[in-house]
């Protein structure tokens, strides 16, 4: 009996270390175990100007910018990247788009262009997977950002007609036509989301609807009202970026206050008052967010966080922030712009040379391995 339990002991303890050594016989294969790494990577040689939205539709990865070339592909200022190959959208666009959603199966583009594939298209355009169209007479001038709010779509920017309607820089599509919000805002507006059955705009306006409204408002389906005291500076306060996280609205951007709350860049609203993460201060600017791996990754012209270096990127895990490896970097005015979850990937678009150590063009990815 004893030289069976020994041998037994003996295959058991041999067993454990082959799976400990090769596998690792914990059950935490999450990005904090010890299993695999986080790391960047570039993207099919990435693109050759400056990316300034990224979006997803028909499961692919849909990049805009400056650029003429996607990896040896010629993509005048839109692609799609598979996860292997990048393609064209047709003839693409006659500038960038800035901003990326889907309505009726379609993805609409917004942003400085006046032309989609060989159609004229001010500022926004669908594409069905094979073609662009125009909605209606666009806009006249920029459209930064889209969603979708009570099955229309909803377009922010700089215009202040949308349709030969009057839209003071904001407006909504029903598939046919534009009609405008309320009176709209008295600045461009740069960020729209929906949260708690209310659509939310951001960006430079102080007036939502003839209402005070320090850069963050809401429309509750007929009128503009603030959240609380918005966001402030002591100089040039600017909303940039929505995400949502912990069933809170998370609000980037440019600012050091939310309502009486010191908040530097970042802060959250629950419905009735803001709150800021923790005590670390973002030196400089958030211009994208997104949720990746069940945290909150923020991306812009920034730095440091505190005194520590993070090269325009970080990530909060629900109780601090902290450097994705060395970030990105490039020339002086290297930045964050947009950012995208596609195929349990993290992908970044600006202007930068290097994620970490490895070179990068304007794109790259973060994911664990």
């Amino acid at each position: 009996m004893r030289r069976f339990r020994a041998s037994t002991l003996k295959a058991i303890t041999i067993m454990f270390i082959f799976c400990a050594f090769f596998y690792g016989c914990g059950s935490d294969d999450k990005a904090t175990g010890s299993h695999g790494t986080w790391s960047w990577s570039e993207v099919g040689g990435g693109v050759d100007s400056t990316v300034y939205a990224l979006g997803v539709y028909d499961n692919q990865l849909v990049v805009s910018g400056s650029f003429a070339m996607a990896g040896e592909t010629g993509a005048s200022h839109i692609a799609t990247w598979n996860d292997t190959y990048w393609s064209q959208l047709g003839t693409g666009l006659s500038s960038p788009a800035l901003a990326f959603t889907t309505y009726n199966n379609q993805l609409i583009a917004g942003g400085s262009f006046t032309s989609a594939g060989a159609q004229s298209a001010n500022r926004i355009a669908a594409w069905d997977g094979s073609s662009w169209t125009p909605l209606g007479t666009g806009m006249n001038s920029l459209v930064l950002a889209l969603t979708v709010y009570n099955n229309k779509l909803i377009a922010g920017g700089m215009f202040t007609s949308a349709g030969g309607v009057s839209a003071n820089r904001i407006a909504a599509w029903d598939g046919a036509s534009w009609t405008p919000l309320g009176t709209g805002f008295d600045n461009r507006v740069d960020a729209l989301t929906v949260y708690g059955g209310k659509l939310i705009a951001g960006g430079l306006f102080t007036q939502a609807g003839g209402v005070s409204a320090n850069h963050i408002a809401a429309w509750n389906g007929s009128s503009w009202e603030p959240l609380g005291t918005g966001v402030r500076s002591g100089m040039n306060p600017w909303v940039f970026a929505f995400t949502t996280f912990g069933g809170k609205l998370i609000v980037g951007g440019q600012f050091d206050s939310a309502g009486t709350v010191s908040a530097y860049e970042i802060a959250a609203w629950d419905g009735v008052s803001w709150s800021a993460l923790n005590t670390q201060q973002i030196k400089g600017t958030v211009n994208a967010l997104a949720v990746f791996n069940n945290q909150i990754t923020a991306g812009g012209l920034f730095q440091n966080i505190d005194d520590d270096p993070v090269g325009h990127m970080a990530v909060w895990n629900g109780t601090s922030w902290s450097a994705m490896k060395s970030g990105l970097s490039g020339d002086m005015w290297s930045e964050v712009k947009a950012l995208a979850v596609y195929k349990n990937k993290l992908f970044v678009g600006g202007s930068f040379a290097l994620a970490d150590t490895i070179p990068t063009s304007n794109i790259a990815q973060w994911s664990f391995k």
